[in-house]
């Protein structure tokens, strides 16, 4: 059976996006051999990262490893695949437009939820009029704010964007993609992220906070005989050597991590590894509030932080991030580059700053997550670089996964641990743009806004490659968001375990794994 399943009805406009999508990724690489025959049914998958998803509910989830759950539970109405650059049908059969502003989702028929009730049109507009509902604090809203939809037949929905947008078939794999039973949401209330009923390829059978997830085959997903797995279970290692050890010891099948020292142990120990470039890196996403809003502020922070230092220390082995782009990307432009380190500027800029506003201590929450030993590194670098002028104080917030998720969301930081989150660069339009749906710093710039407008009414790859890299220039000029490596996610992953490629952030499509009998 084909691993794709490329829908043909794509139209010209969201064709030629994924074209310069495709050179923007980076293609995805996979080592120690491929399997040999048809995917085998049966088996249990253990799965590892760093942290748990705060909920899940289509409404919530699309954000960070909340992605991961979802996914499985709900399926995607399309998805992005990170090597070839396409989208493709999941939930879905296919979204099509003539003009980049009026769009054809077309569902598969038939299609039912664990409940009983149809996966229909309905449905997706009872979700997607859900997530405008302001109690929920949904990350999507601003996407479902962009649109409006109309219920054609039990298959189609009509969707018109309030402007072009050739950009919009990401929406559907990431903040709109989720459809949960309208029965069950109504029953379950505020309690259906923790007990969901989608039409996913796996149901949730058990949740042990800060544990594990177990999720069964669901034996009705429309795509037979998918899953070939029937069972995962996601489990919560906050550290990668404890995750790595486990791996080792055959108690995980999956691990996610990002650094290259870790498959290169894999592979030297007979293990498999596939690798995704992403956008953006590891690092800090600055807001623009407070006294960050203060353009001094914010350049004096970036004057602090010390890459070479912090990859050093922390990250011994690993290229050191100079630039927005890694020189080997189509958005690589030597102009955006990360500022010389330059305490004794940072100190001039502090000190106006002050001089300007009473003479107080600036006092800047960090927020990261608990229980990684390698982010508490960071935080205590990143602490000691920003406290070397006077006057700037650094306090730091670790959280655990769900109050991170929500602490991101709500824009309660000044800092915080952050990537981008994908590898299409429309993470651009949704972290930067004024009205982007995952803008939870408070930036606003008007070059920025204008050039990512751009990506969204051109069709012409060339002018949106442009685009992108004059947004991406004021990014760094205004010291929006800074990192110290570059984004790969790399899933670890057993020998007898096939058809694993990254998928998301640091996640895998599990209806496409399979256990070599």
């Amino acid at each position: 059976m084909s691993r794709r399943r490329t829908t043909s009805a794509l139209a010209a406009s969201a064709i030629a996006s994924a074209l310069l999508l495709t050179s923007c990724s980076g293609a995805g690489t996979a080592s120690n051999g491929e399997p040999a025959g048809e995917p085998q049914r049966g088996g249990t998958i253990n799965y590892s990262y760093n942290t748990e998803p705060q909920s899940v509910d289509p409404a919530t989830c699309a954000i960070g490893i909340g992605l991961a759950p979802c996914q499985a539970v709900f399926g995607a109405l399309m998805y992005y695949d990170i090597e070839s650059g396409e989208f493709e049908p999941g939930m879905a059969e296919s979204l099509t437009t003539e003009d980049g502003q009026t769009w054809m989702l077309e569902l598969r028929p038939n299609m039912t939820f664990t409940d009983g009730t149809p996966f229909d049109a309905d449905a997706v507009a009872f979700n997607w009029q859900r997530i405008l509902d302001p109690a929920l604090l949904s990350s999507s809203a601003v996407t479902a704010k962009s649109i409006s939809w109309e219920v054609i037949d039990p298959q189609t929905v009509k969707i018109t964007a309030d402007k072009v947008n050739h950009q919009l078939p990401l929406s559907f794999t990431e903040d709109l993609a989720f459809i949960g039973s309208p029965t069950a949401i109504a029953a379950k209330g505020p309690d259906f992220g923790n007990s969901p009923v989608g039409a996913g390829p796996f149901t949730l059978t058990s949740w042990s906070r800060g544990s594990e997830m177990v999720l069964d085959r669901n034996p009705n997903y429309w795509d037979q005989p998918r899953p070939y797995v029937d069972r995962v279970v996601m489990k919560t290692i906050a550290a990668d050597d404890q995750r790595f050890n486990a791996l080792q010891a055959g108690e995980l099948d999956i691990m996610a991590v990002t650094l290259q020292k870790y498959a290169d142990r894999a592979e030297a120990a007979g293990l498999k590894v596939t690798a995704a470039n992403l956008m953006g890196g590891g690092g800090v996403r600055i807001a623009n509030r407070g006294a960050l809003a203060d353009q001094d502020v914010r350049d004096a922070v970036g004057k602090l932080i010390d890459n070479e230092q912090i990859v050093a220390a922390v990250y011994s082995g690993e290229p050191v991030a100079t630039a927005f782009s890694p020189e080997n990307s189509p958005l690589y432009d030597p102009e955006a580059t990360w500022p010389e380190r330059d305490v004794a500027g940072a100190q001039k800029l502090i000190d106006g700053y002050r001089a300007r506003n009473g003479g107080q201590d600036i006092v800047l929450k960090y927020v990261t997550v608990a229980g990684s030993p390698v982010l508490a590194q960071v935080s205590e670098l990143l602490q000691a670089q920003l406290q070397e002028v006077d006057g700037l104080k650094l306090e730091i917030a670790a959280l655990d996964g769900g109050a991170f998720a929500s602490a991101m969301i709500g824009g309660n930081y000044d800092l915080i641990v952050s990537s981008l989150g994908g590898a299409n660069p429309e993470r651009l339009y949704k972290v930067f743009h004024t009205n982007g749906s995952s803008n939870n710093s408070g930036y606003s710039n008007a070059v920025v806004d204008q050039a990512l407008d751009i990506t969204h009414s051109s069709n012409d790859p060339a002018e949106v490659e442009e685009a992108y890299k004059t947004a991406i220039r004021e990014l760094v000029d205004t010291s929006a968001y800074r990192f110290w490596l570059h984004a790969v996610t790399r899933m670890l992953t057993a020998q007898d375990v096939n058809g694993v490629e990254v998928a998301y952030q640091y996640w895998f499509r599990p209806e496409l794994a399979w256990i070599q009998q």
